[in-house]
């Protein structure tokens, strides 16, 4: 961090404004300004006073005893990641809280401390987000850096969601940016070279994920009176619309992390078929469903975060491996579910049925 971003950050962590900062040193806010900008650096015979001012040491101004505190902060977080990756939420957050303990001050650890309590919490099926809420607070009244706090508001709004905390969502959502607002936006048609390809590439790959959730998002979407909006017969032509868009975009198929959005597809068409009676079209969709998920679990087994897309629109760009939470991955839980419930037990009898069971039982994970 530079001298002047750590003056901008001390300022604000002070709650005082360039000019009353440029007032006490006796200069005028125009130097102040350049400072931070990095267009300028204060004068030696300032650094004794800017010290006194902000109650640091000259080390701390200058960044010179940052470097080392950066790598311990870098790897707490590669730390946690790990724990993460393998859906070990509670020992990520004990590492976090231990880093955070060193270093009190890093608002990354902050942040990926509020990240990990929001999946660990979420998943215990827990309503008490006031750890996440300070974390987050903290963070948006002293950090500086505009893609931190973008980055907190996204974590804060989700849990004030799982919270309930309707008012308090409402009122951050006017804080957050609009969609035509963000860096992909502005610098879409700017993006050269191949660094610049990596960029639209994984950008492309962002959209159509969004696409995609939103088209479950208007199939889950209910009105006032707690009823969907569209009919069963809209929401099977809606899942169907997201396996042409899935057949239309990898045609190599070569889905990725996007494999399961084919697998809610079938299970629903599977759900259809069955209460209409179809088992021949019940087979077809419970075969797609297991393709599906056997895929997503073993696309990137080998090579987790080497594997990249075949297909034209995102050749060469990889989604990187997924998480495999307690429960298991998504053959697991297909498998369970064939295996286990009552509702399936003709199906795991029928000597198709024991086919698949046989498939998912070779792709199943459980940590």
């Amino acid at each position: 961090m530079s001298i002047g971003a750590t003056i901008k950050r001390l300022r604000r962590q002070n709650d005082m404004t360039q000019e009353q900062l440029a007032e006490y040193l006796g200069i005028t806010s125009r130097a102040v300004s350049q400072w931070e900008c990095d267009r300028t650096a204060p004068d030696l015979s300032l650094l004794p006073a800017l010290c006194h001012l902000f109650d640091v040491s000259a080390d701390t101004l200058l960044g010179i005893d940052l470097q080392k505190s950066e790598e311990a902060i870098a790897e707490y977080l590669a730390r946690a990641r790990e724990e993460t990756n393998h859906a070990q939420w509670e020992n990520a957050v004990e590492i976090l809280r231990d880093g955070l303990h060193t270093h009190p001050k890093s608002y990354a650890l902050m942040l990926a401390l509020a990240q990990g309590l929001v999946s660990s919490l979420s998943r215990q099926k827990k309503n008490d987000y006031s750890e996440v809420f300070d974390l987050c607070h903290r963070i948006l009244a002293e950090c500086t850096d505009n893609q931190t706090r973008y980055d907190t508001m996204d974590i804060l709004a989700t849990a004030y969601q799982y919270a309930e905390k309707e008012a308090e969502l409402n009122a951050l959502e006017k804080e957050m940016p609009r969609a035509n607002q963000t860096y992909e936006s502005s610098m879409v048609y700017r993006w050269k070279g191949e660094k610049g390809l990596a960029e639209r590439q994984r950008y492309m790959d962002f959209l159509i994920a969004e696409l995609l959730s939103m088209i479950s998002c208007l199939l889950g979407h209910r009105g006032e009176d707690g009823k969907f909006i569209h009919t069963v017969e809209e929401r099977k032509a809606l899942w169907q619309l997201t396996l042409d868009l899935l057949a239309v975009l990898f045609p190599d198929g070569d889905y990725q992390a996007h494999a399961y959005n084919g697998m809610a597809a079938c299970n629903f068409m599977w759900s259809y078929a069955r209460s209409n009676g179809d088992k021949d079209a019940a087979w077809h969709w419970l075969a797609r469903c297991v393709d599906f998920a056997v895929y997503a679990d073993t696309f990137d087994a080998d090579a987790p975060h080497e594997t990249t897309h075949t297909s034209l629109i995102l050749r060469g760009y990889g989604d990187g491996g997924s998480i495999v939470e307690r429960s298991g991955n998504y053959s697991a839980s297909l498998l369970r579910y064939l295996t286990e419930d009552e509702e399936t037990k003709e199906l795991r009898e029928d000597p198709c049925g024991q086919a698949l069971i046989v498939r998912l039982t070779q792709a199943a994970r459980i940590p």
